[in-house]
């Protein structure tokens, strides 16, 4: 009889311990959900837009490319005639525009649509660039790419891809405070931190472009175009 007791009892324990477990485990999933869920959202979307960019590259116009050439920076040849100062003002010229674009569709509350839309170009026009620089150099294209571009590229991607959740958060708190009065004060406080992140964001743009401009610098002799 003891021994039926105890058993009941063991097995009342094990299942508490394995319910104990799995609300832990939920609540846990909900919390990495709610701090990096917008941001797993962007990566799949700029992935996508990469693929899709790779992809269109052969029924693209080579005068859409050089349009592009100033977002994107794919033409190496002139890159060369730059100077540290030059490379890093392309360099960080061109990732600043897609930090403003997300800061100023911020403050609408619409922004948090178009802020997709963004993304997806971004990754877009990267995919198709770098489509682009393989098919036109090679092996060579590949080797400077993963060795010169790539680092930078996945700095800047990081920065992005903050800016953005940042921005989705922001845009969703002003479209709140049009229904409630409530969110207004709410509103006021995110500000002040939303600029003070965004000054955070664009130094590690900075220093994105600083990387960039350190390995052209170093590397870029190393191959032949």
């Amino acid at each position: 009889m003891k021994g039926i007791v105890y058993s009941i009892k063991r097995g009342q324990h094990k299942y508490r311990e394995n319910s104990l477990r799995s609300r832990l485990f939920s609540v846990s999933l909900k919390q990495l959900w709610s701090m990096y869920g917008t941001m797993l959202l962007f990566l799949v979307v700029f992935i996508l837009g990469l693929v899709f960019g790779s992809l269109g590259f052969k029924d693209t116009d080579s005068s859409a490319l050089e349009k592009l050439d100033f977002l994107f920076l794919s033409d190496l040849e002139s890159r060369l005639q730059f100077s540290a100062f030059e490379l890093f003002c392309s360099s960080f010229a061109s990732s600043f525009l897609f930090i403003l674009s997300a800061f100023l569709l911020s403050f609408t509350a619409w922004g948090m649509f178009a802020l997709t839309f963004l993304c997806a170009f971004r990754g877009y026009c990267t995919g198709l660039s770098s489509a682009y620089m393989f098919s036109f150099y090679g092996i060579t294209g590949i080797g400077f790419y993963i060795l010169v571009i790539l680092p930078g590229t996945v700095l800047f991607l990081f920065a992005f891809i903050l800016a953005l959740k940042e921005a989705f958060s922001q845009s969703v708190c002003l479209l709140k405070s049009y229904f409630s009065s409530m969110y207004d004060g709410l509103l006021l406080k995110r500000t002040k931190t939303y600029l003070l992140r965004n000054c955070m964001i664009l130094v590690f743009t900075a220093f994105s472009a600083v990387i960039d401009m350190l390995l052209f610098l170093l590397f870029a002799d190393m191959f032949n175009f």
